[in-house]
């Protein structure tokens, strides 16, 4: 093809070399002919042509390098640099229109639904969930956009305008606007109008420094208010997890500045006494093992990872682990497990930590102490599909939680099912209503956070996907393999069934590999690919 390589991805062509041949098309002449006989509405058009507008000016008026795309030679680093810059300027000309079309959707839906004879405190309820699908976000997510986009419209219009030129970054406006939540009307306008006569103040400033320059203007402007701020605030602290590789997981706690600096500075302690025992672990790994031992073993002082201090769950602590009876009996190395409330893992940790020997110890357990010592533990066999990965079955002997059902569910769906929703599961509901004749079933029934169980009811619609890829429903008594959310004005998306453990892939056929060449047409872990 004698076509530009760079015309339809926006990659990078070969450095030119004045090598002969036919000369390339025009992909710029090429695009302006497609748009230009775009056949659509004069406000589509508007719209079209508004982003056309930001994408030139990012390009041939660059900010923040010397010489703009035009204007640098092809295959130099000028023109990399060039590319670069200029698509972080149209990223920060682009948040501009997007938080401009995010309020405008939101007072149309509320428009929408006025129009409709809905109650009034209802109007616009579940807009940010609708907006959520669209831009395919998560609803908090979609929430806390809306809220500093709506902010940014109404009260901070010289830094909205300063974004549409791009002489501020996406990141600082989107950090002010975030930083004034709380904030009275009549501060933002006086810290957007503070902005604007002093825009050097934003110069080579990142997110950080911008949070607390603005939140310092806000204590200045709204003494009154600080100690109320100061409450809603710490109404709000909480603890999160957040999945890593390898087995490894980032908590996080939103704590009183006092009550954090103070935890910390105890961990440290204890971390810095144990490393004067004689501790061969580093700090930050001793004071993770003292905030583990101080939550789940109160008491204990030793150092559980390099002493081999007795480890014990806490009363009435039950985790749930899917695996397979190969991965627990085999030890098997390739076999993976799901943690509840976690994810994916290597079964071997799970295996490793039931013996006493977790990852990263290093003294390993001593040989004259039973394992059941040092673990105590409460199992759940659990089983899955063979083909589909899905959970099917559970055997429970533990009468704690009544409701196993439940349970199992929040086992098979990990997070919130809402399509882009990462949150926490807290409800469990009927796909189709209950009042509608839905059943209370496992393969009717969903994990949501709360506030997307609420919300479900305002409208939305839920219906089995047409997902081809991967095996049918083989039974009504198991769930469909996804559900496609519609919302109450058209937007879509699909939350596909978790897979907990599904068939590994194969290995690749070679020396000392007893797998034998894959199915042909088969893809790893789908029908055709049939277990030994």
């Amino acid at each position: 093809m004698d076509e530009n390589p760079t015309a339809s991805s926006g990659r990078p062509g070969p450095d030119a070399s004045g090598a002969g041949g036919p000369a390339p098309r025009d992909a710029l002449g090429a695009a302006a002919e497609r748009i230009t006989a775009l056949e659509a509405g004069p406000a589509a058009r508007d719209v079209l042509a508004g982003f056309l507008t930001a994408v030139l000016a990012a390009f041939t008026a660059t900010r923040s390098v010397r010489d703009p795309l035009p204007d640098t030679a092809p295959g130099s680093v000028e023109e990399s640099l060039a590319v670069l810059a200029g698509i972080e300027q149209l990223r920060a000309s682009l948040t501009a229109v997007d938080a401009a079309w995010q309020v405008a959707a939101q007072q149309r839906i509320r428009r929408s639904e006025a129009e409709g004879d809905l109650p009034d405190r209802h109007q616009g309820r579940a807009a940010a969930q609708e907006i959520a699908l669209a831009r395919r976000v998560s609803p908090q997510s979609s929430s806390q956009s809306l809220a500093a986009s709506r902010r940014m419209i109404e009260h901070l219009p010289a830094t909205l305008a300063a974004l549409e030129r791009g002489t501020v970054t996406a990141q600082q406006a989107t950090t002010i606007a975030t930083a004034l939540d709380g904030a009275r009307p009549e501060t933002c306008r006086s810290i957007d109008g503070m902005i604007a006569e002093n825009p050097e103040i934003l110069e080579g400033a990142g997110a950080r420094h911008v949070r607390s320059r603005v939140r310092q203007m806000v204590q200045h402007l709204e003494p009154g208010t600080s100690r109320d701020r100061a409450e809603r605030a710490a109404r709000a602290r909480h603890v999160t997890m957040t999945p890593l590789e390898d087995g490894m997981a980032r908590l996080t706690g939103v704590l009183r500045a006092i009550d954090a600096a103070g935890v910390l500075g105890t961990l440290r302690t204890r971390a810095e006494s144990q490393r004067a025992a004689g501790a061969k672990d580093p700090v930050s790994a001793l004071e993770a093992d003292a905030l583990v031992a101080a939550i789940l073993h109160p008491g204990t002082t030793e150092n559980t990872s390099t002493t081999g201090a007795r480890l014990r769950t806490t009363p009435g602590l039950d985790v749930g682990i899917v695996f397979t009876d190969t991965a627990l009996l085999d030890g098997d190395e390739g076999e993976s497990a799901t943690l509840e409330g976690y994810g994916t893992l290597p079964a071997h940790i799970v295996t490793d930590t039931l013996l006493g020997t977790p990852p990263g110890r290093l003294r390993r357990h001593d040989e004259d102490r039973h394992p059941d010592e040092e673990v105590g533990a409460l199992f759940r066999r659990l089983y899955t599909h063979p083909t589909t990965g899905q959970l099917v079955g559970m055997e429970s002997r533990s009468r704690v939680f009544p409701t196993g059902l439940a349970r199992m569910i929040r086992w098979r769906d990990e997070t919130c099912r809402t399509p882009w929703c990462n949150a926490r599961i807290r409800h469990i509901d009927h796909v189709i209503p209950a009042h509608q004749g839905g059943p209370t079933s496992y393969a009717s029934g969903q994990g949501l956070c709360a506030r997307c169980n609420y919300l479900k009811e305002h409208g939305w619609t839920l219906t089995e996907a047409g997902i081809t890829t991967g095996p049918a429903r083989s039974s009504p008594r198991l769930p469909p393999r996804a559900w496609q959310w519609t919302s109450p004005h058209g937007a879509r998306g699909t939350s596909v069934t978790p897979r907990l453990l599904g068939p590994r892939p194969r290995r690749a056929a070679g020396p000392g590999s007893s797998d034998g060449p894959p199915t042909p047409g088969a893809h790893p872990g789908e029908p055709g690919d049939e277990p030994p």
